[in-house]
């Protein structure tokens, strides 16, 4: 190899150092600081999380069919990443688990529409202080109660020092003429539900407001409604009228002339067994149609 090669090699060949990685590659990064962000934005990046769900969730969602609770819940997302965000930190865990419980409108039992969303005797007991808005379903299981519909201390009411909205949906008013023969008198649910009503509205330390609603059968001026009505306003509450029945402050119910009871007797069955519903109709429809 002649002398001009052998400095050409030279030339090319690269010194091995320990200081020819980047510096950049070397340095250690630092964590957001998220905590540092404005509550607002804070709590906007939670709902990101807590609130989207994907495809495959969105199919299995199963908040029920009945009231406020089921036709304006939130989709969810899945459990693991809500699970994932709680357990980032206690600072997280507080700040999470307040919005998501605090947004949500848990029932206070449960009725026969297979919703998935504990209802607020499942909450954990240092989640129910979050809760704001809660539901109560009445005319479900009308000719028995269940047992567990009782205002005890494992219910927690007196926990829920946030609650401030007390919503009402009401399937259906078994003191109307349509339920003669089938329930067990005519007072009989009026009187189980005006005291459950009493009970709730005493235990609630924080509440102002009772928002009511229900099915179309269901009359401003019936037995039960007046009864509801009546023990909110001597609990001192104010009264708020939900979207689906239209009820006003200033407007009774509008009776037609020639009103059909059986609509009335459709919504009492969608409150004590909804899979017969279809063959009911079914048979009105047959009926009117032969007349």
């Amino acid at each position: 190899m002649g002398p001009r090669k052998l400095r050409l090699r030279k030339t090319l060949e690269v010194p091995e150092s320990s200081d020819s990685e980047p510096e950049s590659e070397t340095q250690v990064r630092q964590p957001f600081p998220f905590l540092r962000l404005p509550s607002e934005i804070r709590l906007r990046i939670y709902h990101f999380v807590l609130f989207t769900p994907t495809r495959k969730n969105r199919a299995l969602q199963n908040a029920g069919t009945v009231g406020s609770s089921a036709k304006k819940s939130k989709a969810i997302a899945p459990t693991s990443h809500r699970i994932a965000l709680f357990l980032v930190s206690r600072s997280f865990y507080d700040e999470a688990s307040h919005m998501f419980y605090s947004s949500q409108i848990f029932r206070l039992f449960p009725v026969q529409d297979f919703s998935r969303r504990p209802t607020v005797r499942a909450i954990p007991r240092h989640h129910r202080p979050s809760i704001t808005t809660i539901e109560l379903i009445l005319g479900n299981s009308w000719t028995a109660p269940p047992r567990s519909w009782t205002v005890n201390q494992g219910l927690g009411l007196h926990e829920m020092t946030l609650t401030r909205t007390l919503k009402v949906f009401i399937e259906c008013d078994p003191s109307q003429p349509v339920f003669e023969g089938f329930r067990i008198s005519k007072e009989y649910y009026t009187e189980f539900a005006g005291k459950l009503m009493q009970q709730i509205l005493k235990q609630l330390p924080g509440l102002v407001q009772v928002e009511f609603d229900g099915y179309p059968s269901v009359r401003k001026g019936g037995d039960l409604m007046v009864r509801l009505l009546h023990e909110t306003e001597m609990a001192g509450k104010k009264v708020l009228w939900g979207p689906q029945r239209g009820w006003t402050d200033y407007e009774d119910d509008y009776v037609p002339e020639e009103e059909d009871p059986a609509d009335a007797a459709i919504d009492g069955l969608c409150a004590n067994n909804a899979d017969s519903v279809d063959a009911l109709t079914n048979t009105l429809q047959a009926i009117r149609l032969e007349t």
